[in-house]
């Protein structure tokens, strides 16, 4: 009996072995039959990306020709203004006096009595008068000579003399140099007449220590240097 017991415990404990040999190979098989599934579905899985993506629009863009040029400006007109711009200076510096030495009969350099005639014209229009000697003398509203010279030491001040030998003198701030030998300048700065209200009477003190205003005859007003003397 005892020898019958260890058999069958043997053939049991043998059959156990076979058993779990078959139940580890199942499962081993299982297991690689699972990974091997799984391994399967990832690898046939397909890896998506997001690319981002611009769509370019080559739409040229339709340019309008260039505007035709405009038409040349109309040739300058002679007017008597123009003829005053171009020719006066030279009739104040030279001309007068040679006009005044050949008796009156052509304004010389090449303008002749007409012409000078036209430029005293327009001089007159603008409210001054040049003599031969170069002086120049505007007019008052009321039609009366007020004769100009520079300040030698005051930049921008014109001295002026009325008819009655009172002097004036009028400063322009903005500008430093004043050419009053060209006809241009004094009728930029006189032309409109406002002048009038902007001279101030010279005043000097007398032996007493009081103002009194400054009267001068026109020799001495073209000997007068400036209004700091």
């Amino acid at each position: 009996m005892a020898a019958a017991k260890v058999h069958i415990g043997l053939g049991m404990a043998s059959h156990a072995s076979t058993t779990g040999r078959v139940l580890q190979q199942a499962n081993a098989g299982s297991s690689s039959t699972h990974t091997s599934r799984g391994l399967l579905r990832i690898s046939a899985r397909p890896q998506q990306r997001l690319t981002a993506a611009s769509t370019v629009y080559n739409d040229p863009q339709v340019v309008p020709p260039p505007p035709p040029p405009p038409p040349p400006p109309p040739p300058p007109q002679e007017s008597r203004r123009n003829v005053l711009l171009y020719a006066g200076g030279a009739v104040a510096a030279v001309a007068g006096v040679a006009a005044l030495l050949r008796g009156g009969g052509s304004a010389g350099d090449g303008i002749d009595a007409r012409e000078k005639a036209s430029i005293d014209a327009l001089r007159d229009e603008a409210g001054f008068r040049r003599s031969y000697d170069g002086h120049v003398q505007l007019l008052t509203r009321e039609g009366d000579p007020v004769e100009l010279r520079l300040d030698a030491k005051v930049p921008g001040t014109v001295l002026m003399r009325d008819k009655d030998g009172y002097v004036y003198f009028i400063t322009i701030n903005n500008i430093q140099q004043i050419d009053l030998t060209d006809d241009y300048v004094v009728m930029a700065l006189f032309g409109d007449g406002a002048w009038q209200d902007s001279m101030q009477r010279l005043t000097a003190k007398d032996e007493a220590g009081g103002l009194v205003d400054v009267m001068l005859d026109a020799d001495a007003f073209r000997d007068l240097i400036s209004v700091m003397e």
